[in-house]
């Protein structure tokens, strides 16, 4: 069954993807309209977040601001997900070749997750939000991404994913997922049309192993016919990118991890 996320943890975090959206600071009052939350469990958690560090609470205005403290906290995420900019690059050079939305995603337990997305200027997209998270069945990146597992990994995934929809969606059928699968497996990139949106169809591919060990892939989407019409060439452009991006990576030194011994104590 779908796990419903614990209050308290999910509002502090909504609290401050608020804060990302607005980039103001913001009164009490505000937070309370756009959340419609409680007033009495907002003062709390807001509170709460001040004496934590995370938020600056200015008296003279009754204005709430995020902290540096909510900036360190990922400040070393970019480097350890993105290396030396390789992945960006590689992002952006197919999407100037393709004209088409570009995304980068990851596996995230029974999902992929979209980390970064580059949209082109013209209207014809259907680009995901950055942070959108979808099941690994319901999206081309996930097909691939499920295609580089073996078989019996697919299938228990497959059981987690039914149980995770039970009452939401229909079962996953197994046979035709195998099919496709079995396809992907064979060209090496996965077309997936008319899902999630009716009008869009996406291209993926998966991405080297990266050090992290977190699976990754690279999508192309955009409005269906452009897509097809276009299908070939930006499997080609994709496939180029993806070579430059691989040798880009094995050209780079690794750094030995510095290994600092706990001294004994002598007392």
């Amino acid at each position: 069954m779908r796990r419903s996320p614990i209050k308290s943890a999910s509002r502090a975090l909504e609290v401050l993807e608020l804060f990302a959206e607005l980039r103001a600071p913001l009164r009490q009052k505000t937070i309370v309209e756009r959340m419609s939350w409680p007033q009495s469990s907002t003062t709390g958690l807001l509170k709460s977040l001040v004496v934590l560090g995370y938020l600056n609470y200015h008296r003279a205005t009754r204005t709430y601001f995020p902290t540096t403290r909510v900036a360190a906290l990922g400040d070393w995420i970019n480097h350890f997900m993105y290396g030396s900019g390789e992945l960006l690059a590689m992002m952006r050079r197919i999407a100037e070749e393709t004209q088409e939305t570009v995304a980068l995603v990851s596996q995230n337990d029974l999902f992929i997750q979209y980390l970064r997305v580059i949209t082109p200027d013209h209207p014809h997209k259907f680009p995901p939000s950055e942070g959108t998270m979808r099941l690994l069945t319901q999206s081309s990146a996930g097909l691939v991404l499920l295609s580089r597992m073996p078989d019996r990994i697919v299938t228990r995934m497959v059981r987690h994913i039914d149980i995770h929809e039970r009452g939401f969606g229909k079962r996953v059928d197994v046979a035709q997922l195998m099919e496709q699968l079995t396809w992907i497996r064979a060209e090496g990139y996965c077309f997936l049309a008319g899902i999630p949106e009716p009008e869009a169809a996406t291209i993926s591919l998966p991405l080297p192993e990266v050090p992290h060990g977190i699976p990754m892939a690279i999508g192309v989407g955009g409005g269906n016919a452009r897509i097809i019409r276009n299908r070939s060439r930006i499997v080609a452009v994709m496939r180029a990118a993806v070579d430059a991006y691989r040798a880009a990576v094995a050209s780079v030194v690794p750094v030995e991890p510095v290994v600092i011994e706990a001294q004994k104590s002598h007392l």
